[in-house]
């Protein structure tokens, strides 16, 4: 199964931003528990130097651990990502329903003795992973999931997640495979 990084394209689609006040919205990406109860949608906005074609995955400026999602790819992904996401709506600058998908999964699979990456000095949490082993036993079935932050706070899909964006149509994300480290490496 190979892995990738959630990373919308916003060289080629329109990407939103949040208002200073409600950045603080973007703290729900650290919660594994349902927000929806308490949730008020936020309104974002568009940019002047938009590239003109909207997609599906809109790029959240700053804050690409945060998908969001339109209603198309929300019905889409929903039977396969639902059993740990919730959709949060937002108010769209084209007034069509949007969500930010939260993510209450966080797995702690990245297998530090085996991968490639640097540490923060001062925290220790992993900076950057230039080469990822997973502890594939963990991933059973994990379709979309977060790294906890002290591994890289990632926000990783699956070969199964990016099947059903392309089968459907789906419109704005990129898919660039993890460098895994193999068992063959020295």
């Amino acid at each position: 199964m190979r892995h990738y990084v959630f990373l919308p394209n916003s060289d080629q689609f329109n990407a939103i931003g949040l208002e200073p006040a409600d950045r603080n919205i973007i703290e729900v990406r650290n919660l594994d528990t349902s927000t929806l109860g308490t949730w008020t949608p936020v309104i974002v906005h568009g940019f002047e130097d938009n590239p003109g074609e909207e997609g599906d995955f809109p790029s959240l400026t700053d804050y690409n651990q945060l998908p969001v999602a339109s209603q198309r790819a929300w019905d889409v992904l929903r039977t396969l990502i639902g059993y740990c996401s919730e959709a949060l709506p937002i108010i769209h600058p084209t007034g069509k329903s949007f969500y930010i998908i939260h993510v209450m999964e966080t797995i702690d699979c990245l297998d530090c003795a085996k991968s490639e990456f640097s540490r923060n000095k001062t925290t220790g949490r992993v900076n950057r992973v230039f080469r990822y082993a997973f502890k594939e036993e963990l991933l059973t079935g994990k379709h979309i999931f977060k790294l906890p932050r002290e591994s890289g706070a990632e926000l990783i899909v699956d070969d199964a997640f990016r099947e059903a964006v392309e089968v459907n149509a789906l419109k704005g994300l990129m898919f660039n495979h993890l460098p895994m480290v193999t068992e063959n490496a020295t």
